[in-house]
């Protein structure tokens, strides 16, 4: 008489892959971003190189829905040629441009009267970009200085009630588009077996962790836009406040998913302890 043997379940392992080390590495990353993207914003807006992305008033909330319009309409071309066959030489192009476009910005911060400097660095980086596509340490690179780029410019050319409701609109998006649609984790899977510069990889003996480029690039935003558009009476140490605040809310949500061990979306929790520090400081009188 043979025995029907059932198969055990597995316990679900909820043991998290975070540890002293990543904690550490995400810091360091974390305040090396967002205090080189801080000196660049104030480097572009002395500079005269704000601008807005849709009407000329950088408080002017129409500029948040355009923006937010193009991030919509740039995430679905990407889509479309993710379904395509054959498809990748477009998407080394989108991130061609991308990383272009954002080196300039970032070196013209650095050496803002020597445009040949400027054009020969970032020439320098799409070669080596391109020359070594597997190179994951270098895609980190490459998604630093394209964070800090697009951060500060975006940063210094919002006033503050649209960069509010444009942080709103994005941690909306995500949860939608991580819990519902779905389509941000197949870009994120998409992103990193391909080695595309759309996200950081934080590698550990565990497991790689892979950040989206928005949680890095969304904070040095708000940040950006406070300490050069802020109307608090110190911009500054408000500035700082909401990025020990996202930095606390994007910890919460790495250590959540390290041990779920499911995708979650990092900016809800960011942009609320964001806009708790923003009200705060503007009841507080800081």
């Amino acid at each position: 008489m043979q025995k029907k043997l059932k198969s055990a379940k597995k316990k679900p392992d909820y043991s998290s892959w975070m540890n002293t080390e990543i904690f550490v590495l995400l810091a360091i990353v974390f305040i090396s971003v967002q205090t080189f993207g801080l000196y660049v914003a104030k480097q572009l807006f002395l500079l005269g190189l704000q601008q807005p992305p849709f009407t000329e008033d950088i408080n002017d909330i129409a500029n948040s829905f355009y923006l937010f319009g193009a991030i919509i309409l740039m995430t679905v071309f990407i889509l479309i040629l993710l379904k395509l066959r054959k498809t990748k030489k477009l998407l080394w192009l989108i991130e061609g441009l991308a990383v272009f476009s954002t080196s300039i910005i970032f070196f013209t911060a650095f050496f803002p009267t020597n445009d040949i400097i400027v054009l020969v660095l970032t020439a320098i980086i799409i070669i080596w970009r391109y020359t070594h596509r597997e190179n994951v340490l270098f895609r980190d690179f490459v998604s630093l200085i394209a964070i800090v780029g697009a951060g500060a410019f975006i940063g210094i050319s919002l006033g503050l009630i649209p960069i509010l409701a444009f942080i709103i609109i994005l941690a909306i998006y995500d949860i939608i588009a991580v819990f519902y649609t779905k389509h941000m984790v197949e870009i994120g899977r998409q992103a990193t077996s391909n080695n595309f510069a759309f996200t950081v990889a934080f590698p550990t003996k565990k497991h790689t962790f892979e950040l989206g480029n928005g949680d890095l690039v969304i904070p040095l935003c708000v940040a950006s836009s406070i300490l050069i558009n802020g109307p608090f009476n110190n911009n500054g140490l408000v500035a700082g406040l909401c990025l020990g605040a996202s930095f606390i809310g994007l910890m919460t949500s790495i250590y959540t998913v390290s041990v779920k061990k499911i995708p979650l979306p990092a900016l809800p929790p960011q942009t609320l302890l964001m806009i708790i520090v923003i009200i705060s400081g503007l009841l507080l009188g800081l």
